[in-house]
């Protein structure tokens, strides 16, 4: 395959600046097109890394030579309380282990994001994995402390000879000599003027510098340079100092965060202040309300220092007596943080799961540990709504409010705590392996099925479908790929479920906070098929066989696999061990002789010679049969699952072995080789902007009233309010965005004259411009979302210029027929598009269309637009579409 190839000359090329994709595609003869999109490809399966800016180097991460030995347990620890850091992290590692010496790093982001905490992990992980001396030193140095005298911040730097400037009475010995064979960190490198920029060239580059005022000697120092700054580095750094910096991390700001990071951070700082003051600090859950919640403009260092002067506050009390412990409440808190109690009404569900309805406060140690104390054991609605509304109004909430909020509490009492009897599963069996939001959103999700077609699901349902979404949200959170190979397939199988299923693809997203890929659709498509109509053994499906020794184990095995995914599918023979492995054997093989069903066996043994039978049943039986050992109810539960997808004997066995892959990396968390294999996501985000002239208040109102209006996926999408000065900072400032983003949509007071799509805000505020600003926010980001599983599906074709021609294409068709697009129905014409393009420059033949010539007849002249419009496509792609596929094409603006 031609990432086969790619990934076989990089690996081999082991140059130590790296490659580009046009000299990758040069020596192996490809297009540039296709190099690069194979390349990033390797970068998301982990195998490779590459540089920021212009020109991009890749590097593979096997030739990297990453050692063995025990990884840094603090920052290991770091990234599982923070999983939005995964790929932060991830490439952090590569660049301190990179030999010789690793790679300088630029961290970016915004004011308080962590970068100087990050960059001390950084320091831990690098003497853990014995890259520098067990005493290296970890030397700060803010560039900003002396931005306005030059000679004296050079000076600090490299150090300066006597009489070198005014009042340079003795030698100063410079940072970098302070930092021999460790590490510098220089925070808000920005400030670093131009010349002190080119002084590091010549360190960077080889390792030598002068002191100030020398000119004969020259210096040495093995130092690793860690900068850090808030500004874009192509508006604030010279071009050369930044190609220094191969890797470059963004550490994303708080709000991008999910809330239980933020709650692990907070967690974290607690604990660190009852380590300073020697004592337990008891937390009251409201002070955790707010916490979790309020608008932190300066990100994490914000945070912290909030909740040093809530404990601060705090300690005073104590030690004046007034409280006979460290207690700190919402009331010590500052009034903009206090407030977000009441703002923020409507992250009570979130509250609710991270703390809990009944938790009166939380006492944290040094340890990290922390204990959940109840209210009180009062387990009545009524006492509980009593205790609400007597917090309530001691805090002073007016009536409005309090009345919402018991509202809420009320029907969250009853959610949480009352069993629906119209079911017919027990959900207690699934409490320790499922959240108690997963299981509500199964029901609902399971309400909305039968309510569209009309017809119950069968009930059994509820336990696969519950465990699917709890490891689907999981697999994403952690950067995992989804990926369904047969997903056009199941697309076109059952189109109308897949519609419904993306239906709930959206309300998953919503509830979990969460971005799935449209592969997931596949997966819950197939949910449902199998719930309306239950398993049926077909000729074509691959039987699960599960054979243990013991009298029951295989038994327990099949049974609780079946249970969890609510079907009656994998087949169960126990191996007692007082009977031969002969007389199992023979016992299996009258069963398959008897059974209807003479479809291929996956086998799944434990131990001994158990598998050794595959090779018999072959011979006796005439099927195939493949044969994995060693197994547990995860094996049996895959295997299940890809059966039941349709795949073929040798895709089952495939699936089934991946899943010692998982738990491998499962059991060994800190193993840098593992690495996603694929992000679902652009590699811009989409951004829309607002624009004022009279000071960024008035563009703030726009975003928050946009926020509020406006449904769309928040890791996908930025909205940035801008005060403009005038028309030219207005190019400016766009232009400076479009580096990093996809601009979408402005929304502006006065018109704009661009190529970007313009809002007026008279629209905006009147509500009717909503809609269509909404509109394009579904169409970009379904864009943006099938591009991603294209990846997967397109063999012969690059899948982001596939899809930019299909939106071409799709424009002048909607334009000329004055049709509509629900989101569903463009990521249904998208990727039949996109398959039909690649099936035909592979050079196999379309599908027929029945009734052609009817169709034809009744459809002529649109049939006759679409036929002009297709040629674009054709000549892109060097293809030739017949009537057949036009038709088909046809039938999606017609639906």
């Amino acid at each position: 395959m031609r990432i086969d190839i790619v990934y076989d000359y990089l690996r081999k090329s082991n140059q130590p600046e790296g490659i580009t994709a046009s000299q990758l595609a040069e020596n192996t003869g490809l297009s540039r097109a296709n190099v690069s999109s194979e390349l990033n490809k390797l970068v998301n399966q982990g195998k490779a890394t590459k540089t920021k800016g212009k020109p991009v180097y890749y590097f593979c991460v096997e030739a990297l030579d990453v050692p063995q030995q025990v990884l840094s347990q603090q920052l290991d620890n770091f990234v599982e309380q923070n999983p939005s850091l995964y790929s932060a992290v991830a490439q952090a590692k590569a660049a301190i282990l990179y030999p010789p010496q690793g790679m300088n790093l630029l961290l970016l982001g915004e004011t308080g994001v962590g970068k100087s905490m990050f960059a001390e992990m950084l320091h831990a992980y690098a003497i853990e994995t014995q890259q520098i001396a067990q005493d290296a030193p970890f030397v700060i140095f803010n560039c900003a402390d002396y931005a306005n005298n030059p000679q004296l911040l050079l000076a600090q730097l490299f150090g300066a000879k006597r009489g070198a400037y005014t009042g340079a009475d003795e030698e100063r010995i410079g940072l970098l000599e302070k930092a021999n064979r460790g590490i510098l960190f220089l925070d808000e490198v920005h400030r670093l003027p131009p010349e002190g920029q080119e002084m590091f060239f010549t360190f960077i580059d080889k390792g030598i510098y002068r002191r100030l005022g020398e000119t004969a000697i020259e210096r040495t120092a093995p130092v690793r340079i860690f900068a850090a700054t808030t500004e874009s580095p192509q508006s604030a750094l010279l071009n050369t100092f930044t190609r220094r910096f191969p890797m470059a991390i963004t550490l994303p700001a708080l709000r991008s965060r999910t809330f239980e990071e933020r709650f692990n951070l907070i967690k974290r700082f607690f604990s660190q202040e009852a380590g300073h003051l020697h004592s337990q600090i008891t937390v009251s859950a409201n002070t955790l309300r707010a916490l979790l919640s309020y608008d932190c403009a300066n990100n994490v260092g914000q945070l912290k220092s909030d909740i040093r002067f809530a404990c601060a506050s705090a300690y005073v009390e104590y030690c004046s007596g007034k409280t006979a412990q460290i207690e700190v409440y919402s009331r010590t808190l500052p009034d903009y943080a206090n407030s977000a109690l009441f703002t923020h009404i409507e992250h009570r569900q979130i509250w609710n799961k991270i703390i809990g309805i009944n938790k009166k406060s939380i006492v944290f140690s040094a340890d990290d540990a922390c204990i959940f104390v109840e209210d009180h054991p009062a387990d009545n609605i009524y006492d509980m709504l009593n205790l609400r509304m007597s917090e309530l109004k001691s805090l002073g909430v007016d009536d409005s409010v309090l009345e919402k909020t018991i509202e809420n509490d009320i029907a969250e009492y009853f959610q949480m705590h009352i069993n629906s009897a119209t079911r017919h599963y027990n959900s207690s069996k699934l409490d320790s392996l499922v959240s108690e939001k997963t299981l509500r959103l199964t029901e609902e999700l399971i309400q909305y099925v039968e309510v569209k077609f009309q017809r119950p699901l069968n009930p059994r349902l509820y336990y696969g479908l519950a465990n699917h979404i709890e490891h689907a949200v999981e697999r994403v959170r952690s950067n995992k790929c989804i990926v369904h190979p047969q997903l056009n397939r199941i697309r076109t199988s059952h189109s109308e479920m897949f519609n419904v299923a993306l239906d709930c693809l959206h309300m998953i997203e919503r509830v979990m906070e969460v971005t799935l890929p449209i592969d997931e659709a596949g997966f819950l498509t197939m949910f449902l098929v199998f719930g309306e109509r239950g398993i049926d053994l077909q000729h074509n499906d691959v039987q699960i066989f599960v054979v243990a020794h013991g009298k029951n184990t295989a038994s327990a095995l099949a049974d609780t696999a079946n249970e969890l995914l609510g079907v009656n599918y994998a087949i169960a023979f126990n191996a007692p061990l007082e009977e031969k492995a002969q007389q199992v054997l023979e016992r299996i093989i009258d069963y398959i002789r008897t059974s209807k069903n003479q479809s291929d066996i996956m086998l799944l043994v434990d131990m001994g010679s158990l598998t050794t039978f595959a090779a018999t049943i072959e011979q006796q039986c005439g099927i195939k049969v493949a044969s994995l050992q060693l197994i547990s109810t995860m094996h049996v539960i895959e295997a299940i699952q890809s059966a039941m997808n349709g795949n073929s004997l040798s895709e089952v066995y495939q699936d089934v072995q991946k899943v010692n892959q998982f738990l491998t990396s499962q059991v060994n968390p800190t193993d840098s080789t593992q690495s996603p294999v694929r992000e679902h996501l652009i590699s811009r985000k989409l951004a829309i902007i607002t624009l004022c002239t009279t000071g960024e208040g008035t563009a703030q109102v726009i975003e928050n009233l946009l926020i509020k209006s406006l449904s769309y996926r928040k890791n996908l999408i930025d909205i940035i309010p801008l005060n403009i000065n005038s028309e030219s900072s207005v190019k400016r400032h766009i232009e400076r965005l479009s580096a990093d983003y996809m601009i979408i949509a402005i929304v502006s007071p006065f018109p704009i004259y661009c190529d970007i799509p313009l809002f007026d805000l008279a629209d905006i505020l009147h509500r009717n411009g909503i809609s269509s600003l909404q509109s394009l926010i579904d169409t970009e980001a379904t864009y943006s979302l099938v591009t991603g599983t294209l990846e997967q599906l397109i063999v012969n074709l690059p899948p982001d210029y596939l899809v930019s021609e299909i939106r071409k294409f799709n424009n002048k068709i909607i334009a000329s027929l004055g049709v509509s697009q629900s989101t569903n129905l463009l990521i249904g014409l998208i990727m039949h598009i996109a398959c039909m393009l690649d099936r035909l420059k592979a050079g196999e033949s379309g599908h027929r269309f029945k009734d052609k010539p009817l169709y034809l007849e009744q459809h002529a002249d649109e049939i006759r637009l679409i036929k002009q419009a297709i040629t674009s496509l054709e000549q892109a792609f060097n293809v030739t579409l017949v009537d057949d596929e036009l038709c088909s094409i046809h039938r999606f603006y017609r639906q």
